[in-house]
């Protein structure tokens, strides 16, 4: 199966290596790939935290398996907004995008997060590893509720807030890790 994958792949890059080549636009295709590659490297971060939470915790492996199907519902949708010509329009298009890059990212944190869990880790590392997925989901559903109803609907301190508990979170966590120890 993995060489399927990288045989599809290697077509996929000489293809879109023509596809630079006899272009009218090689400006607009060279950034088109560029935006993509940078697509492809995002989504293979979040989809490879999602590999080692299948790996590393069997009994939560679905949701390893959500963070792959995430990471390439991103990396589709993705796609679709940078090559246009979608059946969905402009702006459908770059919610789905955006929608969908949230949620891979939420769940490759959160699955990097879950797959670093340690059943003879202390409490406080457990305690802070849970606030901290929390913190990332409650910022995500955040950010989106943001996109969805722009403007003085949402409270910035509370997004604020919940991005710095989030960040100290995923900072402090590996330092508690070593500290306990």
């Amino acid at each position: 199966m993995s060489r399927i994958g990288i045989a599809a792949l290697c077509v996929g890059a000489a293809i879109l290596i023509v596809v630079i080549l006899t272009s009218d636009r090689p400006d607009d295709e060279s950034g088109k790939a560029f935006a993509t590659a940078v697509a492809i490297a995002f989504t293979s971060l979040t989809a490879a935290a999602g590999f080692n939470l299948v790996e590393r915790q069997p009994g939560i492996a679905v949701f390893g398996y959500l963070t792959l199907l995430a990471s390439l519902v991103a990396l589709l949708t993705t796609a679709n907004l940078i090559w246009g010509d979608s059946v969905l329009s402009s702006s459908d298009a770059a919610k789905a995008a955006w929608y969908s890059l949230i949620a891979a990212f939420a769940f490759g944190n959160a699955s990097a997060l879950l797959a670093g869990h340690d059943d003879d880790d202390p409490d406080s590392v457990k305690l802070v590893r849970l606030g901290t997925v929390v913190a990332l989901w409650a910022l995500a559903i955040s950010v989106v509720a943001e996109i969805e109803s722009p403007g003085p609907d949402l409270n910035p301190h509370q997004i604020g807030i919940t991005a710095v508990l989030y960040g100290l979170g995923a900072l402090v966590l590996p330092l508690l890790r070593l500290a306990e120890r």
